[in-house]
Order: structure tokens, then sequence, then C-alpha cells
């Protein structure tokens, strides 16, 4: 058989896609979900922020109304009311929209891995360890870290990268209802930012992390001697146990994502650009892509992607500019951000839902020189 749609990867996009599709008029089609991997393992944790209530809120694991920002130029606390800084542990996440897809649609899922995509007038084939399989279409999910890539002159491919630790201390160390969001107090580096992260499960857990935005990842042992160094020279930790590792790589690549190559293979998730160029954060933008497409597929039949919003990916790349051409110190740029506008007002920004009253606000706050040359020089060398 020809199956409709395929969804090629069961990661947060390729669940999401199904979860939202299990609740329109397309639930009792035969939809196939494809991934080399079973996903009950707990490999990774997610967060985003919040003011509205989540489709999988019964599987948060912790939430936050505080967050903390330091550095050498600012310490600040912030009440970030109405939103919430939330975590879901992969797992949970794997399990609550595995069990709801499959009681509430006719959805297939295969353990199999995809080696090819071919794609012809009519159809899709993927040739699987499982044998090959037809779709009308292919949703795909999947993307790995390439090892060589061809960038493009002009634009930047940065990555998120961090290593944490779930540790547990003999004393009182954290403040359960405060996280530290971004923690400049760790060594800078020019043309990188660095900053460490705490996600307190109580007045004794929580996940320490070290996180680096650069083009670059680094050797193994530097993670592991930075977190040391944020978690026992910096946090004041020396009596605490590991019970879990974590590490992450998310791309923060400028390049568009969004000009579809492929009439039948539809990009999703981080291969369609759902990671912020700017943050690196995906999993709250994943929801509101693969909600547009489930709708949109359900009501017209196409498979359509929501469109960039230009301004903001300006912005991303000027910022992007700013820091790898050292024209200002990535410690700089977020101290004055956080000084200068209600913590309210930076997420919408960071949600790309901030008027254009609000955007003149942040712009004014920064210095101008830097900003202008970034995007001068990003508009030269693109055109």
């Amino acid at each position: 058989m020809t199956y409709p749609y395929v969804i090629a990867g069961t990661g947060a996009a390729g669940l999401s896609l199904a979860f939202y599709l299990a609740q329109t008029s397309l639930r009792n089609q035969k939809i196939l979900l494809i991934d080399k991997n079973l996903k009950n393992q707990n490999d990774r944790t997610w967060c985003f922020w919040q003011k509205k209530t989540s489709p999988f809120e019964e599987i948060i694991f912790r939430k936050w109304q505080k967050i903390a920002f330091f550095s050498r130029f600012l310490e600040k606390t912030l009440d970030i009311a109405p939103y919430h800084y939330k975590m879901i542990r992969g797992i949970d996440f794997y399990l609550y929209t595995q069990n709801f897809i499959q009681k509430n649609s006719d959805f297939e899922f295969l353990q199999a891995e995809i080696y090819q995509m071919q794609e012809n007038s009519d159809e899709v084939i993927l040739q699987t360890s499982q044998g090959e399989i037809k779709a009308r279409y292919v949703f795909n999910g999947l993307w790995q870290l390439p090892q060589n890539f061809e960038r493009k002159k002009g634009y930047f491919y940065w990555f998120q990268h961090f290593k944490g630790w779930f540790l547990k201390t003999q004393e009182t160390k954290f403040e359960a209802d405060k996280m530290y969001y971004m923690d400049f107090r760790v060594p800078q580096k020019e043309r990188e930012v660095r900053f460490g992260y705490v996600l307190p499960f109580s007045s004794q857990e929580a996940l320490v992390e070290f996180t680096v935005f650069s083009n670059h990842l680094l050797g193994s042992q530097e993670y592991l001697t930075e977190l040391q160094n944020y978690t026992e020279n910096i946090l004041g930790l020396q009596n605490y146990e590991i019970s879990e590792t974590e590490f992450g790589v998310i791309p923060m690549f400028d390049e568009p994502f969004l000009s579809q190559k492929s009439q039948r293979i539809i990009p999703i998730g981080t291969r369609a650009g759902a990671a912020k160029a700017s943050t690196g954060f995906a999993f709250d933008r994943i929801q509101r892509q693969t909600h547009f497409i489930a709708e949109n597929l359900a009501k017209s039949g196409k498979a359509i992607l929501p469109k960039e919003k230009p301004l903001y990916h300006l912005y991303d790349s000027a910022l992007l500019n700013v820091i790898e051409h050292n024209r200002m110190s990535s410690e700089r740029v977020f101290s004055i951000l956080f000084a200068k506008h209600p913590i309210q007002r930076i997420f919408r920004f960071l949600d790309e839902e901030s008027n254009w009253y609000e955007d003149v606000q942040i712009m004014n706050a920064m210095p101008w020189k830097p900003f202008l040359q970034a995007i001068f020089e990003n508009w030269k060398n693109r055109s």
C-alpha cells in the first residue's frame, strides 16, 4: 500500500505533529511514523516559557515563576508572571504522546532506519531496514549534527551546546522556586556566548549546566572542566552526587530553512528552522509549527509551513554578527537587555510576538553602532 503520509522521526517534531493530527479529521487515516529508536529512554529535557496552558501540562516536570540573571554588570531576580518557565522530561513526552496517538488514531509506528528517500511526481519511496515504503507525502523530522556541510557566504552557522549534571547536594543550596536563566559568571571567551544554567527541583536537587553558543563545538574535556568549575567554584557546591548527565547540540543557523526544494518531502522541526537562530530555543516553536501544519493539512489537504517573519530574522542575524565579529561582548548585550526591559517584553520579543513599539524600545536600548554595522554587513554579504 501507499501511505497518505509518513512521519520520518519520532522526536519532538514528529510526535508533536502526530499528536495534533490525531485531534483532527485525519485521525482515521493510515499515517505511519518511522524511527530507528523506540524512544523509551530519558535522553533529553525540553524547557520553554509560556503564559498559556500547555497541551502537555500534565507532564510538566517542574515550572518556575522566578528567574535569575548574573553578569559582571548586573545581578537581577525577575518575576516572570504571567509566564512560567516549564520543563518536560524526554521520557514523559515520548510516553504521553505515543499513548495519546495510539488511543485516538489509526496511526502506525514502525521501528526502522531510513536509508534513502526518493521523490517522483506521484509519491515518495523510502528505503528502510524493514523494506520499501511508499507515501504520497513525507514529513521529515530527522536531523543529526552534520560533519561537513556547505556554509553559504554571509550566513551564521552557530550551535547551542551544553553539558549538564542532575545532582543532589548534602546541604541546602538551591531556591526551589527560582531558576538561573543566564549566569555569565563563568569565564568568557571572545566571539562566543558562555553561561551557567540551573534548574532546581528542591533545595538540594537541581540540573546544573554549562552552555555555549558558538560556531564550533568544544572538546569533551573542556565541557567537563567548565561544568565542574561552575558547580564548585561559582555555585559553591562541594558535597554532591551526580545521578544523570546530559549533553546536547542544537543548531542556531540563520540560513533560511523554509525554501522547500521538494514538493512531497516536507521538513519539520529543527530541519525546518524551528530552533531560533539567536537563542536555540525550539520546543515551543515546534509546537506552533506542527500545530499549524496539522490544522492546515486537515482543512485544505495542503502541507503548509508557517511563514518566517523577516524582521525577526534580521534581528537574529544582527546579534550573531555582533558576537561573531566581536563588535560587543555577549555578556554586555544580554546585561543591557535584562537591565532595561521587563522580562515579559523580552519574552514577547523572543517569541516574535512583540509589536513595533516594543521592538523600537528594545533596539533603542542597545548601542547603535555595532548593530548597524552588523545589519549593513549582513545585507552586503547576502546581496
